[in-house]
């Protein structure tokens, strides 16, 4: 079997076009923890980016929640060692409690993404992309859409030059 030879400026102007446009507005999600402790959250108050997830841990021995105080968000009932996440898709402040101790209460406050156009100004839309305990004890994927995209992208182009690394054909045009 023949091997064909690249050019190594082509390979490397394709590395370079996957690595700035297949990367370009990919911006990870982060995972945030909230701890249960104590009939109280810790921390009581968290901020996090549009996209982001909140995951709240219980090491009480009695269950608690964390749903919105307009109920259109709930991490589930949470037993101990047990946990719930909820991803925040909107900007906003949101104000939570647990529906079995109201006493217990917390805030997340979602930030827009950079560029987000109004800077979250007067968005107070609950998240639409929740996941209770139960879907996310059963590994339940959640997101998809430009960000994953965009990564599937650059990893698949990372592939395809390690793969022709590896494979030899990295070499330079006579």
């Amino acid at each position: 079997m023949a091997t064909r030879r690249v050019p190594l400026g082509l390979m490397l102007g394709v590395g370079a076009l996957v690595a700035v446009f297949g990367g370009a507005g990919v911006a990870l999600a982060a995972d945030h923890a909230v701890a249960i402790s104590g009939f109280s959250y810790s921390p009581g108050s968290v901020t996090v980016a549009v996209g982001d997830t909140v995951t709240w841990t219980n090491s009480d021995a009695q269950a608690h929640t964390a749903t919105a105080d307009d109920g259109s968000w709930n991490a589930g009932t949470l037993t101990n060692g047990a946990s719930g996440t909820v991803t925040f898709s909107t900007a906003g402040t949101f104000r939570y409690v647990c529906s079995i101790h109201p006493e217990m209460s917390g805030t997340v406050t979602v930030q827009a993404a950079a560029g987000g156009g109004d800077g979250g100004a007067g968005a107070t839309t609950p998240p639409t992309d929740t996941e209770g305990a139960a879907s996310a004890a059963a590994g339940a994927p959640t997101g998809g859409g430009p960000t994953s995209l965009a990564a599937g992208l650059l990893l698949a182009g990372a592939w395809v030059l390690g793969l022709a690394i590896a494979r030899g054909r990295f070499v330079p045009a006579r």
